[in-house]
């Protein structure tokens, strides 16, 4: 085992409704503006919708009251586009899409109040600024129950030459976890620079729940993007993409528990958690979001074992 104390976890996540969000500093929702039923429309302008919070792009020209809501006006019967395509979520509603590589950007600060009901834990991901500071209250206006406030620095020096000369590294996933949990809770993120543009890929929010004791021999898979392209002539063109990170690892979770662990890995198959494989120092690099599938395996009395791949996604 890692640590005789350490925990192995997935944070069931909370789907954020527009009823949730109290306040965010974003305006307006999207840089395109919104979709009018009047407005005739040319191939590649692009429109967004306040209903589904997605901006959707003109295939055609003299493209005129065609909802782009409407799933067929985006594609026929045989799935061949029709006026729009689905561009992909709105500035604002980037950060809560579930997909990291779409980030909400909004010149500093970000500012995010939202009310989610009962959550312990949330993570952000795909974070571009400088400082966070976090406060949850246990209602609307009400007492404090967590508070942080900090640089979003990422550098670990292992050694006084590392401390002294090893370049910045930004911290671009915060995680934070048992917070006392309240039915009418209310949580505020400011992210800020000193100028420029912050960004904020997802910001994921739920129950934090216990897997069991992670095992030795947890591994960590980084799968890049990049495109590495060789003409006729041996030139090599590198196009850098996005990374992700993918995981397997194994635990031992009690008997009586492998019921309730079963049941909180299936509810969330086919849908992107944040999966902490381990809380011990030292160990952030086990934390990953993808989709997770499992296996249980029945090898004992008193504990049995949880075995765990995690896709990683962008």
């Amino acid at each position: 085992m890692i640590e005789a104390d350490d925990i192995c976890s997935i944070l069931v996540p909370i789907l954020i409704t527009p009823t949730m969000i109290h306040s965010t500093i974003v305006t307006p929702e999207d840089p395109s503006p919104a979709w009018a039923s009047t407005t005739t429309y040319t191939a590649g302008q692009r429109a967004f919708s306040a209903t589904t919070h997605r901006v959707y792009e003109s295939l055609k020209d003299s493209n005129t009251g065609n909802d782009p809501t409407v799933l067929a006006n985006q594609n026929n019967i045989e799935g061949v586009g029709t006026w729009w395509i689905d561009a992909g979520p709105t500035n604002k509603f980037a950060m809560f899409d579930g997909i990291v590589s779409t980030q909400t950007a909004v010149a500093t600060p970000l500012t995010i109040t939202l009310q989610p009901g009962y959550f312990n834990a949330f993570a952000l991901f795909g974070v571009d600024a400088d400082t966070i500071t976090v406060t949850v209250r246990d209602a609307p206006g009400g007492t404090a129950i967590y508070s942080y406030s900090g640089p979003l620095e990422g550098s670990a020096p292992a050694d006084y030459y590392e401390y002294f000369f090893e370049r910045f590294r930004p911290q671009t996933q915060f995680i934070a976890v048992g917070i006392d949990p309240y039915n009418n809770a209310e949580i505020t993120i400011v992210l800020a620079k000193g100028s420029g543009t912050v960004k904020l890929g997802m910001l994921a929010i739920g129950d934090m729940a216990p897997i069991g004791v992670p095992l030795k021999g947890a591994s960590v898979d980084p799968v890049d993007y990049s495109s590495v392209v060789t003409d006729a002539y041996g030139n090599t063109t590198i196009k850098k993409r996005v990374s992700a990170t993918g995981m397997t690892i194994s635990a031992k979770c009690a008997t009586e528990d492998a019921n309730i662990v079963m049941n909180n890995l299936k509810a969330v198959l086919g849908t992107p958690v944040v999966v902490v494989g381990s809380e011990a120092t030292m160990y952030e690099s086990l934390t990953v979001y993808g989709l997770v599938s499992a296996r249980l395996v029945y090898d004992g009395v008193d504990e049995q074992t949880v075995n765990i791949t995690v896709k990683g996604l962008i």
